[in-house]
């Protein structure tokens, strides 16, 4: 068995070990209090920047939504805009090639005509002044 000098340090050095042991306990205790009061503080300060970047995602997302609706309604509308006035171009060209295209072709092929007449016509009138009937067969005889 142990002397009692010794049974009086074992049980000395256990009590002092137990009180070190709960001095320990009891300053993590107190840290992790003051940890969870510190994280509660920051929780409600975060909380109302938190609600408040919600609601501005939320305004953006709906702001966002209608504008693409409109950036939608307007390219539609362009689109629309667009194959009308490519119609319309289409008839005009069209129109004004009947109208006025076809009729100066028609007045120039007339025009050469009639200058042709004339100059063969003048031609003729000089060749009966000189004495010379001009034939107009360009076969040989």
């Amino acid at each position: 068995m142990l002397s009692t000098f010794a049974s009086v340090a074992l049980f000395a050095f256990v009590i002092i070990f137990a009180l070190i042991a709960v001095a320990l306990l009891a300053a993590v205790a107190i840290a992790l209090r003051k940890i969870s009061d510190q994280v509660e503080k920051l929780t409600g300060m975060a909380e109302p920047a938190i609600a408040k970047a919600s609601n501005t995602l939320d305004t953006v997302q709906r702001v966002t939504m209608t504008v693409g609706e409109k950036a939608d309604a307007i390219l539609t509308r362009s689109e629309t805009m667009t194959d009308n006035v490519s119609d319309r171009v289409e008839r005009t060209a069209s129109v004004v090639q009947h109208a006025v295209t076809t009729p100066l072709v028609n007045l120039s092929s007339w025009i050469a005509g009639m200058s042709k007449g004339f100059s063969v016509y003048g031609g003729a009138v000089s060749g009966k002044q000189n004495g010379h009937v001009r034939s107009t067969d360009t076969s040989k005889e």
